[in-house]
Formats: structure tokens, C-alpha cells, sequence
């Protein structure tokens, strides 16, 4: 064989390849993705992987100050500690962004 003819039937079978490829691939994206939108995924992804973050970062200075300074003075604690209230108020906001993103996205 030619350099010619090794060329031409390397060419047919990449030929041959990729539009078998082609149709594996729109076969898949037509019966098994057909309601994936992407946009929707990666944006929830975002969401979930950006905002996990230590607990640390929800205690205040502040409230920890407040609470070290309680203790030095023998003042009684609150009922209701600063730094609790805080996570519950936050905890709500999530529970709430969340309902409201499950019914925008139906």
C-alpha cells in the first residue's frame, strides 16, 4: 500500500468513528438527558460548594467577647445565647432560600 491509500483509509475510518460517536452521543442526550439543564446544575453545584463553610465563621467576635466578659463579671447568661440565636436566624434564611429556590425551579 501507498502512503496515499494508508491516508485515504485512515481517513474513512476516522470518518466512520466519529459519526458513530456522533449518534452514541445524541442517542444518550435525546433519551437519557433529555430535561438535564446544565445551567441549573452547575449553578446549584455552585451554590451548595461555595457556601459550606466552618461554623467558625458564624460566631461573631463579639459574641464571644461579650460571652468571656460575662463570665469574668459573674453575670448570669442570657436564656438565650448570642451565638445560638445567631446559627438559628441563619439556619432560617437557608431553610428559606432553599424553599424559594425549590419553587422557582418548577
Amino acid at each position: 500500500m501507498t502512503g496515499m491509500e494508508l491516508y485515504v483509509k485512515f481517513m474513512f475510518t476516522l470518518t466512520v468513528g466519529l459519526a458513530g460517536v456522533g449518534l452514541v452521543m445524541k442517542t444518550i442526550f435525546e433519551t437519557l438527558l433529555y430535561d438535564w439543564d446544565p445551567v441549573v446544575d452547575m449553578r446549584r453545584w455552585w451554590k451548595v460548594h461555595s457556601h459550606k463553610s466552618s461554623a467558625v465563621e458564624h460566631v461573631r467576635a463579639e459574641d464571644i467577647l461579650q460571652e468571656i466578659e460575662g463570665r469574668r463579671q459573674g453575670a448570669p447568661r442570657p436564656a438565650g445565647r448570642a451565638i445560638d440565636r445567631r446559627r438559628e436566624s441563619l439556619r432560617d434564611m437557608d431553610e428559606a432560600e432553599s424553599r424559594l429556590s425549590s419553587t422557582a425551579a418548577v
